[in-house]
């Protein structure tokens, strides 16, 4: 890890997990502002995907929650969905705050690629 300062005037590790604070909107800015850091940009990509697969799992989850008979298990899912995002988030946030990376599965992969 470098302690050079991005042009928002965090060092790696800082704006690594600031990419999990606001999610979507973070991982937008760094997007914005940091070019040439690749460590940050993975974070930031993993951060915009994760927080748009758990917007679109909210979506149907909600839709699907008001089904007669099955409407329950589909808010039950909806609650469970925000749960685990909000752990993946502190789990990506004290990885990132250690210099490291919590490598979700498949979302990984991805944000590697767009880095």
């Amino acid at each position: 890890m470098s302690d050079q300062k991005n042009s928002l005037g965090m060092d790696e590790k800082t704006a690594s997990w600031f990419a999990y604070i606001i999610s979507i909107i973070s991982a937008i800015i760094l997007l914005a502002t940091e070019k040439e850091n690749k460590t940050v940009r993975i974070h930031a990509w993993q951060s915009l995907i994760l927080g748009c697969v758990v917007i679109v799992a909210y979506i149907i989850l909600f839709a699907l929650a008001f089904i007669p008979y099955v409407g329950l298990l589909f808010m039950i899912l909806y609650y469970l969905v925000w749960v685990s995002f909000l752990v993946l988030s502190i789990i990506c946030i004290i990885k990132a705050a250690q210099g490291d990376i919590f490598k979700i599965p498949v979302i990984y992969n991805k944000a590697k690629d767009l880095k």
